[in-house]
């Protein structure tokens, strides 16, 4: 083996190891960075995940006398989480978290309003000791999250990765960090919307079949955790999966463990949307508005929908909406996420331009949609984070350049990166601070003249630093990943040229299809 193909093995190597490390200290950092009840309807969630494996002494218990009801006894901790809601002068302190005894909570998902999977298994780590149990959720989440998708990563062919990790961080900062750090379930509906299609795409066009069964393994295991997460995310599992498919069905592939993954995830998704009444929302709307909308109305609505898409980068405040960061955040968050869409659609394919104009109307169709069948109006009912797997999913599409080791590269990127390492630091340094002191006290160091603060954690500054260093270190390493990856490529295309000039412009010509890039990369796979 030469110096230098042994020089990127550890390269490459060193980048397995660290650029997941990197992204689960970001995401502890955000699992620390707010107090417990801090996600929105936590009052909700949390009581669910406590009563997510049913009745248990001391856990979850029915009320005496109310059988069939709704209302259950928890953890008196659990009961009062959400002191600090909504209230953005008053910071964590007014939560008791040795509070004794059980308190009555009036609703939990007892009646089967969500799908049971995520509460079930966050139900898990409940315990008496509910802060500990929270951070070992927010924790575990954190993981999970990072565990598939670096799962998915490593099995994708090559050209898609920039688009899942391209997908996931351009669309995350900040509302996706906090979210997957968090007890909410749209977590793992996040997670499902990123790493579905393109692990369904990826099986679709992997060079070997082992590659396929694994990537469509994990499509599945995707689905399961988005639709046991959210009744409307088994809606946009199967809005993936059509994704996947019409991208990457050719016929003279191996198609059979691709199409039974793609039935396995429909079944799943109907079986597990079908079993939460919340399903009942894609048809009847949310209730609790008013009559229907006027003709005025709802063309406001329509002009409206895009705040809903930009509120994921911080133009809705995070939490209970009540953690508001600085404009700057969501200004060059929103810029990173139209150079990504703009720049990925530059040259793409006649299909994969179809499917990204089906991912932007779904973006826009969608909310409309509910608020229209709930007489509501932007900004009632429908929150970003709802709309937010959708926006993924068309980032994604978008970034599955066929010229991939030759677009991602450069003076923009490494732009689009530095914007989003620093709206993750201002964004996370103000949810801190939102939580220490409230946001009625603003300081340089979050933890000056801390209120509250986690007694077993790293200080308040520490944590900052610890998820704002770790987060610009992930993209500098996936900066360089990817450089390597293009210089690769592009002494690749050079060694084919000198032999099969026409296998080398099919892979990096953007005027050549998907088939030709795909069989190419089978090609090489076998040589290696």
């Amino acid at each position: 083996m030469s110096p230098s193909r042994s020089r990127s093995r550890s390269v490459r190597l060193a980048a397995v190891i660290a650029i997941p490390l990197l992204a689960v200290l970001t995401l502890f950092s955000w699992s620390f960075s707010s107090a417990v009840g801090s996600s929105p309807d936590d009052d909700f969630h949390l009581a669910s995940i406590w009563c997510g494996l049913g009745d248990r002494p001391g856990l979850c218990e029915e009320p005496g006398g109310t059988t069939g009801s709704v209302e259950r006894m928890v953890p008196a901790p659990v009961a009062q989480a959400i002191c600090a809601a909504q209230h953005a002068d008053v910071s964590g302190s007014c939560w008791n978290g040795n509070a004794p005894g059980l308190a009555l909570v009036k609703r939990a998902n007892v009646d089967h309003l969500y799908p049971p999977v995520f509460y079930g298994a966050m139900s898990v780590f409940a315990s008496k000791d509910v802060a500990a149990s929270v951070i070992a959720m927010r924790l575990a989440n954190s993981v999970i999250a990072v565990g598939l998708i670096t799962a998915v990563f490593l099995f994708l062919p090559r050209r898609l990765r920039p688009a899942l990790t391209i997908s996931v961080l351009a669309a995350s900062v900040p509302l996706g960090l906090f979210v997957f750090a968090s007890t909410n379930p749209s977590s793992w509906a996040l997670l499902s919307a990123a790493t579905v299609w393109v692990s369904l795409y990826g099986a679709l066009i992997a060079p070997t079949r082992r590659q396929s069964i694994v990537l469509t393994s994990l499509a599945v295991l995707a689905a399961v955790l988005g639709a046991g997460a959210r009744a409307d995310s088994a809606l946009f599992a199967v809005f993936g999966a059509m994704i996947a498919l019409w991208l990457g069905l050719r016929r003279g592939r191996g198609l059979l463990v691709p199409l039974v993954g793609g039935a396995a995830i429909l079944v799943i998704s109907v079986a597990l949307y079908f079993s939460a009444t919340q399903s009942s929302a894609a048809t009847g709307g949310l209730g609790g508005y008013g009559a229907r909308l006027s003709g005025g109305e709802l063309v406001r609505n329509v002009l409206d929908i895009p705040s809903l898409w930009i509120g994921i980068f911080g133009y809705w405040p995070l939490g209970w909406f009540d953690t508001g960061v600085p404009s700057v955040v969501w200004v060059l968050g929103s810029a990173v996420f139209g150079f990504v869409l703009l720049a990925g659609l530059h040259g793409a394919t006649r299909r994969r331009v179809v499917a990204s104009l089906a991912a932007l109307a779904a973006m826009w169709f969608v909310p409309f949609y509910i608020l229209w069948q709930s007489g509501a109006h932007v900004g009632e009912g429908v929150q970003p984070r709802y709309i937010m797997p959708l926006m993924i999913i068309a980032l994604g599409v978008s970034a599955a350049s066929e010229r991939a080791a030759t677009l991602w590269r450069g003076w923009p990127l490494i732009v689009a990166a530095a914007a989003l390492a620093l709206t993750n630091a201002v964004s996370l340094h103000i949810n801190i601070q939102r939580y220490t002191t409230g946001l009625d006290k603003t300081s340089l160091d979050p933890g000056s003249h801390a209120e509250w603060w986690w007694g077993w954690a790293p200080s308040p500054m520490g944590v900052w630093l610890i998820g704002s260093v770790a987060f610009a270190l992930l993209l500098a390493g996936l900066l360089c990943a990817n450089r390597q990856y293009g210089d690769e490529a592009e002494t690749e295309v050079a060694d084919a040229g000198a032999s099969s000039a026409p296998a080398a412009d099919a892979d990096y010509e953007s005027s050549k299809t998907e088939d030709q890039v795909s069989a190419l990369e089978s090609d090489r796979a076998s040589a290696r």
